[in-house]
């Protein structure tokens, strides 16, 4: 009689958590972005717009797999 230990998922991966986490971050900094602009600061508004750009770049290229093919590779 065969025991199972552990069951296997079909769970989100450490490079889908990335992605999701990434998002995340992103539309929390276009919340600021706004806020900044409403209240007229324009350095704060350009590093937070640059930043939710990088980060939404990033996580739409992972999800399309050009980038990020290695993370989560060292797992067994």
């Amino acid at each position: 009689m065969d025991m199972v230990l552990a069951a296997e998922t079909s769970g989100l991966g450490g490079s889908q958590w990335l992605i999701w986490g990434l998002f995340l971050v992103a539309g929390l900094l276009v919340g600021g972005v706004y806020s900044a602009y409403q209240n007229g600061s324009k350095a704060a508004t350009l590093i937070m717009a640059v930043v939710a750009a990088v980060a939404v770049l990033t996580a739409v290229l992972m999800l399309l797999g050009v980038i990020g093919e290695s993370v989560g590779a060292g797992e067994a």
